[in-house]
């Protein structure tokens, strides 16, 4: 069985190396590519087809990136470390489906224009 195809940004070798420690026995992570800088990213990504991306925020940096690798990718999962190590966040792109044949059509409209569900579980 082949591990989760996955590819670290960024992301300082201690805390990488100690999410793999972690899943060891649990799960089995297949890191494809340990990236140190960000240039075409999105090309670099698509080429390499990770389930995962663990990426490393610089400084004063928020998550919108992480955010928006789920929108450019198909990645399953993406997990944010702040530049200090405090912070870990992870996301994961969900399809969220919702019936609306037997709505109005106001609601359709209101289904359009709502923004996306933001949880934070």
């Amino acid at each position: 069985m082949a591990g989760i195809r996955t590819v670290t940004v960024t992301a300082p070798a201690l805390l990488t190396d100690l999410i793999d420690r972690l899943a060891a026995g649990r799960i089995e992570l297949d890191i494809v590519a340990q990236l140190d800088g960000r240039h075409a990213l999105g090309r670099r990504l698509q080429q390499l087809h990770p389930d995962l991306v663990i990426i490393g925020l610089r400084r004063n940096e928020t998550d919108r990136l992480a955010r928006a690798l789920l929108m450019w990718l198909p990645v399953r999962k993406c997990i944010a470390l702040s530049h200090d190590g405090r912070s870990i966040v992870g996301y994961e792109l969900q399809v969220h489906r919702v019936t609306l044949s037997d709505r109005s059509p106001e609601d359709v409209v209101d289904f359009i224009g709502a923004a996306p569900i933001d949880r934070d579980d």
